[in-house]
């Protein structure tokens, strides 16, 4: 921007106006929109469509100057993503209440002569994870799409698509954490959702025409020079650029120096001609010839056409005795480190006074600070440095920086120094790794859930209902979990011939754990195996239509092997562990013992294969 009045002239306005559609190379830039969606796969939960709000600038024509070239430059890409709730609830088992991190968004130019890759970097800011509602939530990412250039090559219609999406994501806690692995920090390829247009963006490569030379144009960095007050009988020097905004030769015909107080400002230069784009500089000397303000305007005439005549104020004022002024903070506190390290920090010394400030010695004292300094003779106006070094020991630590100086009012300056060293204690397993056992791994998180279902046993036709829970302790990091399988009581009935009689038995039924429940939930998919002793302690027949009279069974009437259960989550839902759900499997039975004299016959109505278990899971809350 010109420093100088500006007056509008209509051949320069239609030059640079020419001059700078041909820089950009672009018609006037329109807004585009796109909505997309992507599968992107989540740790635990599986497969997850979130959807991509797109919005950028592009152009709707690319203009080809005189040489047949165009660049399409740096474009800011804005988008919203919306994650689903299952996503929501994914990062909510790890209690992350914090997204954040990068994505890059996978785009391809088409042009009449192939593709060119041109992939945005996206910037994902930390965003709050909702908690106090349900469904889906926001979350923005913004960049820049890298600089373009085409060629003649390329003229004709180009459109820019949409092909993949990368997240790379960590997900903190609230007290800035990172979330447990794998939902704390990993790294989502999407893949772009079937069926949709994927084009962001069509616009035309179109030839150029020849644009002229913009005519040459004067900038000057300062309209004023104020030298500031100096002693009389010495002089200061101060610079002014002259820019040459315009392309055409900017031709300087004079550099003057007028007014009241001329003879007191001198100039140099050896500005003649400046090129377009470029600079020259005058330099301009005050010498202060007596007490109080003195005033000049330098003049700088060219054949610049808007502005041939430029006028610099200049301002000085002559004092007949100054003196040096210390200027410098109070205290320094280098903070809390650890004992054994060391901070660095600068302690300033301003002389904000009209004279040469002396600086006669800089003493650093306190145990654990030293210093070093540049400081002698501080010239008006400027300022030397002090590098103090703190190096911490256990507890407080105070010092001082003393400064002795030619300052008539402040001959001793004093900076207090203050910081405190922090025990550190060091893991004897990262000193010596070979000297103990690491600690075992920590639980993970706990889940609990209520079971309800039925099992059907294939050998008698019956089904008997079954409820219970089962506890849990995930290890998130490998997506394995360690539990028990808690089955209350129950029973079943069925029919049972012997000899000549048929009749209908009720078989009180009972779960002996074996072993822990083991299992895995990786991508949304839960297998877990439990083991039990199936027992019957009690086994009766109806009699009369109302007496239940004893025929089997027993404390030790059970299985003679453990029953094995497998279930899995089913085929084509994702288990979600904050809302539970449903499994299912097979299992074998084994031959029953210690049943009574109708073991035989109750072992034939229980044992064998082709038996199912149905069960519904649902999260205990606490």
């Amino acid at each position: 921007m010109k420093t100088t009045n500006f007056k509008l002239n209509p051949l320069r306005v239609a030059v640079m106006g020419a001059a700078l559609m041909a820089a950009n190379n672009v018609a006037m830039a329109a807004p585009v929109t796109k909505a997309l969606d992507f599968v992107c796969p989540f740790p635990l939960i599986g497969d997850q469509t979130i959807t991509a709000n797109i919005t950028a600038d592009y152009p709707e024509q690319l203009v080809l100057d005189a040489s047949g070239a165009a660049t399409l430059g740096e474009v800011f890409i804005d988008t919203v993503n919306i994650i689903p709730e299952k996503g929501r609830l994914g990062l909510s088992i790890v209690d992350a209440t914090t997204i954040t991190g990068t994505a890059t968004s996978l785009n391809t130019f088409r042009t009449v002569v192939g593709d060119i890759t041109n992939n945005a970097d996206l910037v994902i800011p930390p965003t709050t994870i909702p908690t106090d509602e349900a469904g889906s939530f926001e979350v923005p990412a913004s960049g820049t799409a890298p600089a373009q250039a085409f060629d003649s090559s390329h003229a004709g219609v180009v459109t820019l698509t949409v092909d993949d999406l990368v997240m790379d994501l960590k997900n903190l806690k609230e007290n800035g954490q990172v979330a447990p692995a794998p939902v704390g920090e990993f790294v989502a390829d999407c893949a772009l959702a079937p069926g949709q247009d994927n084009t962001l963006v069509t616009f035309e490569v179109v030839g150029g025409v020849v644009i002229p030379e913009i005519p040459a144009d004067i900038e000057v960095d300062q309209t004023s020079v104020d030298f500031g007050t100096i002693q009389l009988g010495q002089q200061t020097s101060k610079t002014i650029i002259i820019t040459n905004a315009g392309e055409m030769d900017l031709e300087i015909s004079r550099v003057d120096i007028a007014g009241a107080d001329a003879s007191v400002f001198s100039q140099n230069n050896q500005c003649s001609v400046i090129p377009g784009k470029s600079t020259c500089a005058v330099t301009v000397t005050y010498n202060a010839s007596e007490e109080g303000p003195q005033n000049a305007v330098l003049t700088i005439e060219s054949n610049d056409e808007v502005d041939p005549a430029v006028d610099i104020q200049l301002s000085g004022s002559g004092e007949i005795e100054v003196f040096p002024e210390i200027d410098v903070v109070q205290s320094v506190d280098f903070g809390t480190i650890a004992a054994g390290n060391s901070k660095t920090e600068v302690v300033t010394v301003n002389n904000t006074g009209g004279a040469a400030l002396t600086i006669s010695n800089v003493a650093v004292s306190g145990e654990g600070f030293t210093g070093v300094n540049n400081c002698s003779t501080v010239a008006a106006g400027a300022s030397c440095s002090v590098d103090v070094t703190y190096s911490a020991s256990i507890g407080q630590g105070t010092g001082a920086v003393t400064i002795l100086s030619d300052d008539a009012d402040e001959a001793e300056t004093v900076v207090t120094l203050t910081g405190f060293g922090e025990e550190v204690i060091v893991d004897p397993c990262i000193a010596d790794p070979d000297s103990c056992t690491p600690p075992p791994p920590g639980p993970g998180v706990e889940l609990n859930y209520n079971v309800n279902g039925s099992s059907y046993i294939a050998a008698n036709h019956g089904t008997i209902p079954l409820s219970g829970v089962i506890t849990n302790d995930f290890d998130l990091a490998s997506g394995t979990f360690v539990g028990n399988l808690l089955l209350d009581s129950t029973q079943g009935s069925f029919e049972i011939i012997q000899g000549w009689s048929r009749y209908l038995a009720t078989a009180q039924v009972e779960f002996e754990p074996v072993g822990e429940t083991v299992g895995t939930l990786i991508d949304g998919k839960l297998t877990a195996v439990s083991t039990a002793y199936v027992k019957l302690p009690k086994v009766t027949k109806t009699m009369f239509g109302w007496i239940n009279w004893k025929i089997g069974g027993g404390e030790n009437c059970r299985t003679k092997e453990p029953v094995t259960f497998t279930v899995n989550s089913l085929e084509g839902e994702d288990f979600n562990p904050l809302l539970g759900g449903k499994v299912t499997g097979t299992y074998d039975m084994p031959e029953l013992e210690n049943c009574g004299a109708l073991t035989s016959i109750l072992s034939l109505k229980m044992k064998g294969s082709g038996n199912t278990i149905e069960l519904d899971m649902s999260p205990i809350l606490d």
